[in-house]
């Protein structure tokens, strides 16, 4: 049978320590025969009941104040080592939270602040300060969030998350200044100091976090890449386009950004695919900036050099088949790329041998210039936003260009060094060519790691930060975290709320269907109500105790009105309640967290700040 302790009783306890410590002093007063044996048994009654007393004023104290923790940089490296040598990640320190917790909790929400007692203001100072648990701090008028949630329990010790946990990628949801930030710093230090690849994509560009990434690479003598369109001089060169297993992949890559009805996307994606093929087939690398040139100005030239390659493979002439090319020549249209189609359709009629590539660009040169431009006219923004001024330079990086001499890197290829890479989107700035950035970029992940699953043995172990990920979310992060676990990949993905998730994708399935794959969540403090809700929800149900007393009286005759009888009973009810309330997730103070490990065990926590 379970025990039951009502933590807002008065405190019994110091009057039965005190009766019994009196017995022990009448005892060595009077010294009675044997008087040792039953001193000593008052004696053990003086140290339990004190204890209990102590215990209680120690969780009243608890209740009553915050515990914030500010570590130096090498005491936060001991401590995460320590829990490194346990297979674990560091988050802070905390509890396991269990039922008795979950009641507690419950019978405090159901009292005013006055009904909640303090300790005794008799209590000396000496005591009051050895009962106060470590980092506790009295609360401010200013203060957010509330204290007592933590101080359920006086005593927490260093809590992580197994770093098999980790491949089911985990939320952390939180509003503004609950501590996201600091918990990424917190995180990432570590990660760092482990010599794992780290990839940042931060839409805001926060650059507390980014400095203590540049400076803990720095002690840590890790190479720092620095991505961010508005401090382009600062920033390494990016492509997102270098790594592919067929052309229909990069062309899906950048077609996905394209918001348009079916008909004109489905048009979007066979020009870039066009376009993207003949480049391949000229042995050109398809890049941002070229594809926008092609797309804009027309693919004429690209077909010129694709027919070159094939016609002296398939012309009797061999490489004098240009000579033939006159004797095809238009009044009507003279230009001499026609005159080379022509030729090609006689050949490809007399020979049979025909060329896919050159097909869909002479298809592409003879549409109708009108419904081309009509149709296209969906693709020209999201390529002038990628693919002109310095982020068009960024992303499309030309190693041929001398005169800019910053590096050039893509994601395998930081994998491949072992890289901390930070991508500030800069969406403050222009939300749409941020968001833009952040999806064909996350596209490139995905890419790399569908090859690192399907083609390579080791994995690589890489650890992807994304916050907001509403402003990057795209089908591309959800494949990440559908098969990144399998290649490596471990993500922590950061958001406000549910909500994002489901206005992004357009879908509230598509949003369940990201959110059932991050297998760990850590809570902060959140203020959409609906997403307190359903991360309360998904961390289970338990039971809530309560004590009923109940006292009845009544005449026991009407001829005798003395008579009387009366009856009194006390009872435990127990009904269901949730685990943890969406009210104690909406109440969280800044660093204060609830985490759900593996779908198994759930804490809470509070992480320090690394100073």
């Amino acid at each position: 049978m379970r025990s039951y302790s009502d933590m807002f009783r008065p405190n019994y306890d110091v009057g039965a320590a005190a009766m019994w410590l009196a017995g022990v002093g009448s005892l060595a007063a009077t010294r009675p025969p044997f008087w040792e044996v039953p001193a000593l048994a008052s004696g053990v009654m003086v140290f339990c009941r004190a204890k209990l007393a102590a215990d209680l004023y120690r969780f009243r104290l608890s209740l009553s104040g915050y515990r914030v923790e500010v570590k130096t940089l090498p005491d936060t490296l001991k401590e995460s080592h320590a829990m490194y040598e346990r297979g674990m990640l560091f988050l802070g320190n905390g509890y396991r939270w269990e039922q008795y917790h979950s009641e507690v909790a419950t019978k405090i929400m159901r009292r005013s602040s006055s009904e909640i007692p303090g300790v005794p203001a008799w209590l000396p100072k000496g005591v009051v300060k050895r009962l106060t648990p470590q980092h506790w701090t009295p609360v401010k008028d200013t203060a957010v969030g509330v204290p007592w949630i933590h101080g359920i329990e006086p005593d927490d010790a260093p809590i992580g998350i197994p770093f098999d946990a980790l491949e089911g990628h985990t939320l952390i949801a939180g509003t503004t200044r609950a501590g996201k930030t600091r918990l990424y710093e917190l995180i990432i230090t570590q990660l760092i100091y482990q010599k794992r690849t780290v990839f940042i994509i931060d839409p805001k560009g926060d650059k507390d976090l980014e400095k203590r990434c540049r400076e803990e690479c720095k002690r840590a003598g890790r190479k720092f890449l620095f991505f961010h369109p508005s401090r382009p001089s600062e920033s390494i060169r990016l492509d997102p386009l270098a790594n592919w297993t067929n052309i229909a992949n990069i062309a899906t890559r950048v077609g996905q950004l394209v918001n348009a009805d079916d008909s004109f996307k489905s048009f979007a994606w066979k020009t870039l695919y066009t376009i993207m093929r003949g480049m391949v087939a000229a042995g050109q690398r398809p890049n941002i900036q070229s594809v926008k040139r092609y797309a804009q100005l027309g693919v004429e030239t690209l077909l010129d050099t694709v027919i070159g390659i094939w016609m002296p493979k398939n012309h009797k002439g061999g490489h004098k088949w240009d000579e033939d090319v006159k004797s095809h020549m238009s009044q009507k249209d003279p230009r001499e790329i026609v005159a080379k189609i022509a030729l090609y359709k006689k050949l490809t009629i007399e020979t049979g041998a025909k060329d896919e590539v050159i097909d869909s660009l002479i298809a592409m040169v003879e549409h109708s210039k009108e419904h081309y431009s009509k149709m296209i006219q969906v693709l020209e923004p999201i390529l002038e936003m990628l693919g002109s001024d310095e982020v068009g330079k960024m992303l499309s990086p030309d190693p041929t260009d001398l005169d800019d001499e910053r590096p050039i890197y893509d994601t395998r290829k930081i994998i491949e060094e072992n890289c901390v890479c930070y991508i500030a989107l800069d969406s403050l700035s222009d939300a749409t060519i941020g968001s833009a950035i952040g999806s064909i970029i996350l596209a490139d992940l995905a890419n790399v790691c569908g090859h690192i699953y399907n083609f390579e043995k080791g994995k690589k172990d890489v650890f992807l930060f994304v916050d907001e990920a509403s402003e990057a979310l795209n089908d591309q992060l959800i494949q990440i975290l559908n098969k990144g676990g399998g290649a490596g990949m471990k993500c922590f993905i950061a958001t406000q709320t549910k909500a994002d998730f489901a206005a992004r994708l357009g879908s509230e399935d598509k949003a369940r269907q990201v959110l059932g794959n991050l297998n760990n969540v850590i809570s902060l403090r959140l203020k959409d109500y609906e997403t307190a809700q359903w991360i309360a929800e998904s961390f289970g149900k338990t039971a809530f105790r309560e004590v009923k007393e109940s006292m009845n009286s009544g005449m026991g005759s009407v001829a005798h009105p003395t008579e009387f009888n009366a009856s009194s009973g006390r009872s435990l009810d127990e009904k269901e309640a949730a685990f943890v309330s969406a009210d104690l997730l909406t109440r969280l103070p800044p660093f204060n967290f609830f985490a759900f490990i593996g779908g198994s065990t759930l804490y809470k926590g509070r992480f320090p700040i690394i100073n």
